[in-house]
């Protein structure tokens, strides 16, 4: 194993479980997207190879939409230091900005949209029915409010990550299910840390219970 795979296992070592597993899908995408496919030989082979050739291209193409998705939907939706790492795996370091960039433009906003959307379908149920007039007033306004909330972030992040080219984690159940293995990591390893560098005779305080 060279230096660069011993950095990048290191790199992907310090995520959570979910933020590992991930990154080890999107290394094992990018090392598998493009495989080269044997030519046939004759007439048969001929025929064969045009039915595979046609049959790659629609695969190449599925599998460069599923990467391009892949990077910028779930790579942009990773912690700051995930990002980072990502953008490591497909020879974006240094621009790891983009994948907040381009999540927050093309997944965030649309999905604060939605939020919206689903707000204006909510005010149309309150009419159906007075029993539905409560439930459907709360929930259309708390899908309202969850649409400002989430492009206001989303606003945030486009405009910072192009200007000051930062990674951010998004707003969203999604992200913060994949991200708190990796924030309780990080939260777990600096309690530790601050552990080991009290002095001497504070831990053995603690140890007896004297704090």
């Amino acid at each position: 194993m060279n230096s660069a795979e011993k950095s990048i296992d290191y790199l992907i070592s310090r995520s959570g479980f979910v933020g590992r597993q991930l990154l080890k899908l999107a290394r094992w995408l990018l090392m598998n997207n493009g495989t080269a496919v044997k030519s046939s030989h004759g007439l048969t082979g001929f025929w064969q190879q045009q039915i595979r050739h046609n049959r790659l291209r629609i695969i190449r193409a599925l599998s460069g939409f599923m990467i391009v998705f892949y990077t910028y939907y779930i790579g942009g939706s990773l912690t700051r230091s995930d990002q980072q790492t990502f953008a490591k795996l497909n020879g974006m370091d240094g621009n790891a900005y983009r994948l907040t960039l381009y999540n927050a433009c093309f997944c965030g906003i649309p999905t604060a949209m939605g939020y919206f959307l689903l707000g204006e379908g909510f005010s149309l149920l309150k009419g159906l029915h007075s029993l539905a007039e409560l439930p459907s007033l709360i929930a259309q306004q708390t899908s309202l409010g969850m649409g400002i909330l989430s492009l206001a972030v989303d606003i945030f992040r486009m405009i910072d990550s192009a200007w000051h080219r930062r990674c951010w984690a998004p707003l969203g159940m999604f992200p913060l299910l994949i991200n708190l293995p990796t924030y309780l990591k990080l939260i777990w390893t600096r309690v530790a840390s601050s552990a080991k560098a009290s002095p001497p005779w504070y831990r053995e305080r603690k140890s007896n219970g004297q704090e």
